[in-house]
């Protein structure tokens, strides 16, 4: 399998000026690849990283769980692949391909995988 990146990787810097693309699906699979997933069920890439907006692709698989946690600022989850479930406070929101979530850094949330899942991650911005 040709990878689609190495490690370690560097997440590309907000403050640089550039202009960029991401084979995600290919990403995704390599993630779910590695040791982590294996041990773990999930896994995660920051691909890109600066203080307006950091951009994290994750996987997790099928009956694993990312546990109640806060964001440090407002985040918006956009499923690639699978089908996930966002769970904060009395909410339980189904997530699939074509969907997306919003909300605020103090929302206390957790994220299950119905199936294994690929999503993106996109913390901060204006």
């Amino acid at each position: 399998m040709d990878k689609a990146f190495e490690r370690p990787y560097r997440p590309l810097n907000v403050d640089d000026s550039w202009i960029e693309s991401f084979p995600l699906n290919a990403m995704a699979r390599q993630l779910m690849d590695e040791d982590a997933f294996a041990e773990s069920g999930r896994n995660a890439l920051t691909l890109v990283r600066g203080d307006e907006m950091t951009v994290v692709l994750t996987v997790i698989r099928a009956g694993t769980a990312l546990h109640e946690h806060r964001a440090p600022g407002p985040a918006t989850v956009i499923p690639l692949s699978g089908n996930i479930r966002m769970l904060g406070g009395d909410e339980k929101i189904p997530l699939e391909p074509g969907s997306a979530v919003s909300f605020t850094a103090d929302v206390l949330h957790a994220v299950e995988a119905v199936e294994d899942s690929a999503f993106l991650i996109v913390i901060g911005g204006r």
